[in-house]
């Protein structure tokens, strides 16, 4: 499903400035983009993407428009109008799903207003002909995220591959701010046009995140502002940015947010500059965010002042635990346990509030985390809300004060010197590990003046596994045995979660999917609910051994959740980001039949990249008829750039090479 994501802006306070803009004409598309409508055939013809081979569908034109006209008399003198256009082309049967499109708006006091909705789908007929299907209005409506979004979803009708989808809108809001502008998207775009005109009396900083050549034509032009006083002639800004043939931003193994490796442009109002000796400030600084949009919003800070009055009885009981971390981790454990999370992820804002939540046991991330940070701090527990963007949405940049980069709120508990970052939403993960998906970003909590940073660091926790392997061979080439699988702290609360979504697919992923030679007799899993204790899963197999002539061999790298070497690509365009540390150990036990004789052996090794940062050893012990390996890879760093790729898929390659090789063994030739 394809969400567009629009950025919006905050609100900004409202201007004392009595002002109309002058009838503002819209900024029309070039004459050498067709317009909305009318389809080249030779599009519809078409069968891959040039510039990316094999993608499943390509944008063909995403046009912006944004311009100032006067607001709504009562309530602002001037709105923002902005004109969207997007064409898409389907390529592949896994490309429909670009159809699905979702539009998300804020409505909170109707500040914006999102209408002029033309949507078609066009395909070829047998002869050849274009056949247009409009989308009906009654396959566009709109649905409420919460108290202060919705999102307009549009329903596509026979839509099919080869098919193109082609919509437009506008969005009117109440406010100055501008509209981010992403040219690059996950599937490639062919031509992506952003058109401004700005009143130069408005200034905003730009922050270009770009990599190809971006066409920017820009000219000043005339025109008028109705004044209280008269009418002020005055100058505007106009700007066309163009950009063309992007490749996709696809998923790679171990990648941060595909969002952070799009080219794009943001925007910041900075000044209304009136004169040189009448300058206004509007540059919005983080005690700005802290005080409006944070600490006495209805839907934020204000619930942290309400009385759950029905939680009454369970915060006396929490305060009876004297130790203050048990009676935190008392109170977030019966949270987590009886609240239902409803999967919203997007915004910091409560959509039911507290009280509501507490009544229905069901919320969105902010509904249940401040509920929990207002009873921790009804116990007796100091809790502060600590807003985050998870891994999937975005780094954040705290020299751009807004809430929007923000998409989960969670509990901030310092103890002494021991810090927690809770999440009552995650009903597995043990609470001394910071949530994985926010795990090394930085926080920011709306404490004080301008608000504090805080690096939310995963500590000495880490992606832990251990597989211990005991395998008895018979002289007619069958190893029988039982395998000893740990999972630690993150691979823990990972396993867990994947067990109870579906333990077939478990079973499946873990121990079976990627040993096609082996015949697994038994798994079982134990620990589940015990979060101070590794998960244990225990397996029993079977399997017959390869062989080539007189000689036999097997595979010793078993269970270890290193089966598969993820950087195989030649080229990668972003970071890699382990998220966590990591750290592996196998141990193998295995005995041939008296007669037979090892032939090859791994050799002893230790490996390690320049800086250390990834170290594998592997030790080999060989007693008569009795083979003992022990292999261990540590990862000392999360974060590798991409310009370093080369090199570390080099390594990689070496490592895996060393993982799986293999152990030989022949009978012995009687003297």
């Amino acid at each position: 499903m394809v969400i567009l994501a629009e950025y919006l802006h905050m609100k900004a306070p409202y201007l004392f400035l009595i002002f109309l803009l002058a009838a503002v004409t819209q900024i029309t598309a070039q004459k050498s983009q067709p317009v909305f409508g009318k389809v080249d055939k030779a599009d519809l013809e078409m069968k891959d993407c040039d510039f990316d081979k094999g993608a499943d569908a390509m944008v063909l034109i995403d046009y912006g428009n944004m311009y100032y006209d006067r607001g709504t008399v009562g309530y602002s003198t001037f709105k923002t109008v902005y004109e969207r256009r997007t064409r898409i082309k389907i390529l592949k049967e896994k490309g429909i799903s670009q159809a699905d499109i979702e539009i998300n708006y804020y409505t909170h006091n109707n500040e914006e207003r999102i209408f002029k909705f033309n949507a078609n789908t066009y395909n070829l007929d047998a002869a050849g002909k274009i056949i247009t299907t409009e989308v009906k209005k009654n396959s566009i409506y709109s649905k409420r995220i919460d108290g202060n979004y919705s999102k307009m979803i549009i329903a596509f009708p026979e839509v099919k591959v080869g098919s193109i989808i082609e919509y437009s809108y506008t969005i009117e809001r109440e406010s100055y701010g501008l509209r981010n502008w992403y040219f690059q998207g996950r599937i490639p775009v062919r031509y992506s046009e952003y058109q401004l005109r700005i009143p130069q009396i408005f200034r905003f900083a730009v922050q270009p995140t770009l990599v190809d050549p971006v066409e920017d034509k820009q000219e000043v032009i005339d025109e008028s502002i109705s004044m209280d006083e008269g009418v002020m002639e005055t100058k505007s800004l106009k700007s066309n940015y163009i950009m063309r043939n992007l490749p996709g931003v696809k998923n790679e193994p171990f990648m941060g947010s595909p969002l952070d490796y799009m080219q794009r442009l943001e925007f910041q109002m900075t000044q209304i500059y009136y004169s040189e000796s009448h300058i206004e400030d509007l540059s919005v600084k983080w005690q700005d965010v802290i005080k409006n949009r944070l600490n006495m919003h209805e839907d934020f800070g204000l619930q942290l002042q309400k009385t759950v009055v029905a939680a009454k009885l369970f915060v006396e009981e929490a305060r009876q635990i004297a130790d203050v971390e048990m009676r935190m981790k008392f109170m977030y454990d019966r949270i987590r346990k009886t609240m239902n999370w409803n999967g919203d992820e997007e915004y910091v804002y409560t959509d039911n509030g507290i009280i509501k939540t507490w009544e229905t046991k069901t919320g969105n991330v902010a509904d249940i985390n401040l509920l929990l940070i207002n009873l921790l701090n009804e116990a007796g527990v100091k809790t502060a809300p600590i807003l985050l963007s998870t891994r999937d949405n975005g780094l954040v940049t705290p020299v751009y004060p807004s809430v929007n980069q923000f998409n989960t709120v969670m509990a901030y508990v310092q103890i002494k010197e021991k810090i927690y970052v809770l999440d009552a939403t995650d009903k597995v993960t043990h609470i001394k590990l910071v949530p994985e998906k926010v795990v090394n970003t930085n926080g920011f909590i709306p404490e004080g003046e301008n608000g504090k940073w805080k690096d939310v660091l995963s500590g000495k926790s880490k992606y832990k596994v251990m597989a211990a392997i005991q395998g008895e061979i018979d002289e007619a080439g069958i190893m029988k045995g039982n395998g000893l699988v740990n999972c630690y702290d993150y691979a823990r609360a990972q396993r867990v979660k994947e067990w109870k979504q579906d333990n077939l697919k478990f079973k499946n992923d873990y121990f079976i999917t990627h040993y096609p030679g082996l015949k697994i007799e038994d798994i079982t899993v134990n620990n589940v609910e015990a979060d101070s204790l590794p998960l244990e899963q225990k397996v029993k197999f079977s399997a017959v051994l390869n062989n080539s002539g007189e000689y036999r061999y097997f595979n010793t790298n078993l269970f270890s959740d290193l089966e598969k070497n993820p950087f195989i690509a030649g080229t990668r365009v972003s970071d890699i980001d382990f998220g966590v540390h990591q750290e592996y150990t196998i141990f193998g036990n295995y005995t041939i039949p008296v007669g037979f004789t090892f032939d090859g052996i791994p050799e002893n090794i230790s490996m390690t990249t320049p800086d250390k940062g990834i170290i594998f050893n592997r030790t080999v012990q060989v007693e008569s008829n009795l083979l003992n390996i022990r292999m261990t890879l540590e990862f000392k760093r999360t974060f590798y750039t991409a310009d370093t790729y080369p090199e570390f898929k080099e390594f990689y390659k070496k490592l895996f090479d060393k993982l799986n090789e293999q152990v030989v063994i022949r009978k012995k030739t009687t003297p």
